[in-house]
């Protein structure tokens, strides 16, 4: 009989996997800082379809990427203080 996950469970199996499970240390195919950064800021722009996959299969640039957006959130946050 197959438990059910939650969603959380889902999302932090596939932080925990995307984080670890494609090394990349030639950094192959890597976009720039700049190009995560705006990702970031605005995900929903059809350009940013390239970077986007490329994190599903990058764990550098996926770890980049988290860490930019846990940045992004906490000036939201202060912005907000």
């Amino acid at each position: 009989m197959r438990r059910e996950i939650s969603e959380e469970e889902f999302l932090n199996f596939a932080h925990s996997y995307l984080s670890e499970a494609f090394p990349n240390p030639q950094r192959i195919g890597c976009p720039c800082d700049w190009d995560l950064i705006e990702m970031a800021e605005r995900s929903k722009e059809a350009k940013h379809a390239a970077v986007s996959e490329h994190l599903t299969y990058c764990s550098p640039c996926f770890n980049r990427y988290t860490e930019i957006l846990c940045e992004l959130k906490r000036q939201l946050r202060n912005a907000g203080s």
